[in-house]
């Protein structure tokens, strides 16, 4: 069972990184404003931020699943995949191969999974809307979530006691 709620936990922070990472949300907080903490967001609003997130981590466990085949099917191992990706965004992806094969299977495995990656940002925002909390409200607390220990702490127990539903 602690295997589990790790994983809830874990799954939580990829969600929500890859949401946030989807939907090109950049927001940082300016040095001389403090981060947000619990005490900014009331326990209802606490709340249904774990009830979204335990609705979304088994669709993200779908896609994520479905990307993992995407890439095998193309012949790839994720892991290097994942390298092409980080070389991809540093400018460096002709350094990190120059097999023209590998190249067009990194190629249409990056088309498919950035489709899966559309469609989870669609149902990741169709279900904050379904929990009627606005967008920006889910992100001040995952915000907060990354930068509030205590926080941190309230939601991760929360996730793992099944508080929230």
């Amino acid at each position: 069972m602690n295997h589990s709620k790790s994983f809830k936990i874990l799954g939580l922070s990829i969600v929500c990184s890859l949401f946030l990472a989807s939907v090109g949300f950049t927001q940082q907080v300016p040095p001389a404003q403090t981060p947000a903490s619990q005490a900014d967001f009331s326990d209802s609003e606490i709340k249904t931020f774990v009830k979204i997130n335990k609705e979304i981590i088994p669709v993200q466990e779908n896609v994520q699943t479905e990307m993992i085949s995407t890439i095998e099917k193309e012949g790839m191992k994720v892991e290097r995949f994942q390298q092409l990706v980080q070389a991809q965004q540093t400018g460096s992806l002709k350094d990190a191969s120059d097999d023209p094969q590998e190249l067009a299977a990194f190629n249409k495995a990056g088309q498919e999974v950035m489709k899966l990656q559309e469609n989870l940002q669609n149902n990741i925002q169709e279900i904050i809307a379904k929990n009627e909390m606005p967008q920006e409200k889910f992100e001040a607390i995952f915000v907060a979530y990354n930068s509030s220990p205590e926080l941190k702490q309230k939601v991760d127990k929360m996730l793992a006691d099944g508080d929230g539903v």
